[in-house]
């Protein structure tokens, strides 16, 4: 599995306790079917310099293509499922009313998380604390790390699992031997070395040796530039297969359940996912 899939893992469990790979979709993900007009275009778009290649920079712009075109359909597509979840047209839904419409559509979400997670998820989006979800609410519950809110909790969550002793901040060895999710792999070199180079390379922005909450949640701001650049980095991590620092078209189509646009590509997913 590459680094994002592993990035995935250890930051997921800080909040399930469960090692599972974000990549556990993969049945779902290789039925997708490559649409070369789509990735022929958007290629000649993101080309900027015309070399037939997409250097980081070039990839960037990628990325955000795809996370502007998600963003303006999740909202519309979140409003229209409340009023299907809404079965006794109250405009609240409860999570009894929730769990019973989505087992009868077969909904992805039971086969992303456990029903535990899933209230979670439901709880986090509650603002006033009612125990329903209002639309607006129910929107945040589908659509968390582009909710103010929401993105708040999940790091705040993150911050206070991931600080063990409890100084308000998450150091280096705070977060490369975090016990919680390194109970199968607390051994694993090869981990420690991956979390200390996300640590450094991607989260701590200041360079101070910690992490702080708004460095937290600049990491999972689908809308920020730093989920931006780590993105496009997980991108070429995953798909540069020459290793020249640079994506042919060729490259990209070998890869493109990380190019197009659908909901198992790690990009959009990230955008829902704490991590």
């Amino acid at each position: 599995m590459g680094l994002h899939c592993t990035l995935s893992t250890i930051l997921l469990v800080a909040i399930t306790v469960e090692v599972q790979c974000i990549f556990q979709e993969t049945s779902e993900a290789s039925k997708v079917e490559l649409n070369e007009d789509q990735i022929n275009e958007t290629f000649k778009t993101t080309d900027k310099d015309g070399d037939k290649h997409l250097d980081p920079d070039e990839l960037q712009i990628w990325v955000q293509l795809m996370v502007d075109s998600h963003l303006k359909t999740s909202v519309p597509g979140a409003k229209a499922e409340f009023r299907s979840v809404d079965a006794n047209r109250d405009k609240i839904v409860e999570w009894n009313e929730y769990r019973v419409v989505m087992k009868s559509l077969h909904n992805d979400d039971d086969h992303v998380y456990t029903e535990q997670e899933q209230r979670h998820k439901f709880r986090q989006a509650d603002e006033n604390g009612d125990g329903v979800l209002n639309q607006l609410e129910y929107v945040a519950f589908k659509n968390p790390m582009t909710t103010g809110y929401v993105l708040n909790r999940i790091a705040q969550e993150l911050l206070d699992d991931f600080d063990t002793d409890k100084d308000g901040r998450v150091s280096l060895d705070e977060f490369v031997h975090h016990k919680a999710s390194r109970h199968e792999d607390e051994d694993d070199t090869e981990i420690s070395n991956l979390r200390k180079m996300e640590f450094q390379g991607a989260m701590d922005t200041n360079d101070d040796t910690f992490l702080d909450l708004r460095e937290m949640k600049d990491y999972l701001n689908p809308r920020g530039s730093n989920f931006i650049k780590n993105e496009a980095r997980h991108m070429m991590h995953e798909s540069d297969t020459n290793r020249d620092r640079k994506l042919s078209l060729a490259e990209i189509k070998d890869n493109y359940l990380h190019f197009q646009t659908h909901k198992q590509n790690p990009v959009i997913k990230a955008i829902h996912d704490e991590f």
